[in-house]
């Protein structure tokens, strides 16, 4: 398999798109009356662009994108700047001397998505993703791998399979997509010694622009009720906001698993 649809869904910043000399391969998915903005920012060749009325959140975006683009196919957020991994230079007597951290190399990375998303066929499983924390004290390199681990919205591979996103719980989409993957197929694939480093805190537009704190709750509500808070847990009432971002614990195996 070579032939790979890379995608970054993209609203409100065309100004501010740290990943985009990086991931030089994908292409933005902008509504059209934002066309003109990001063609001046990364050239008319690197658009996909959809009816307004197909806008207007993230989840009807990543469906109509998961509708209309061909399979396999990969979505990146817009605040992506990069992809780590970890890996240790040890001394003679196998001390680790560095702290594991490293960038990947620009010119490599769409031959790691494609090698990834291999693999993901030979798991037979129908997504993949990468670990969403880039501190390397969070690696385990016995487990290069793992099968019921959530894959989050900054960065999905997705293989054919009919699930959609869920409009119901809002910005928990990506933990319910995650949920639907290991429900359904009994799997999904992370790979633990890959992570995505973006900029989720500070980036204005995008998803960003429509959080706040109620909302955020009443979506944690939905999701947890969707599952059942065995399956996934949110913090409430939170005493900050990252509570309602993070879930604090998603606890699988449910059924079919």
């Amino acid at each position: 398999m070579n032939d790979l649809t890379v995608v970054i869904p993209s609203y409100g910043r065309a100004d501010s798109l740290p990943g985009a000399d990086y991931f030089d391969f994908a292409k933005y998915v902008v509504p059209e009356s934002q066309a003109d903005d990001y063609e001046r920012a990364v050239g008319g060749d690197r658009l996909i662009t959809l009816p307004d009325s197909e806008d207007g959140s993230i989840v009807k975006k990543r469906n109509w994108i998961m509708r209309n683009l061909p399979r396999p196919l990969m979505m990146l957020d817009d605040d992506v700047k990069r992809i780590t991994y970890t890996e240790f230079d040890f001394d003679e007597d196998g001390t680790p001397i560095n702290n594991g951290y490293r960038t990947y190399p620009q010119e490599e990375v769409e031959d790691l998505f494609i090698k990834c998303t291999n693999l993901c066929y030979q798991f037979g499983s129908k997504m993949w993703g990468v670990n969403q924390n880039t501190d390397p004290m969070n690696y385990k390199p016995y487990r290069p791998f793992s099968l019921t681990n959530p894959v989050l919205g900054p960065l999905q591979g997705h293989l054919d399979h009919d699930l959609l996103f869920d409009q119901r719980v809002g910005t928990k989409d990506d933990y319910d997509m995650s949920l639907q993957q290991i429900h359904t197929f009994g799997k999904v694939l992370r790979f633990n010694k890959f992570a995505y480093d973006c900029r989720h805190g500070d980036n204005s537009g995008g998803i960003v622009s429509q959080r706040h704190m109620q909302k955020e709750i009443t979506y944690c509500e939905a999701i947890m009720n969707k599952w059942g808070k065995d399956v996934i847990e949110y913090e409430l009432p939170p005493e900050k906001m990252s509570d309602l971002l993070n879930a604090k614990k998603v606890n699988v195996p449910i059924g079919n698993v």
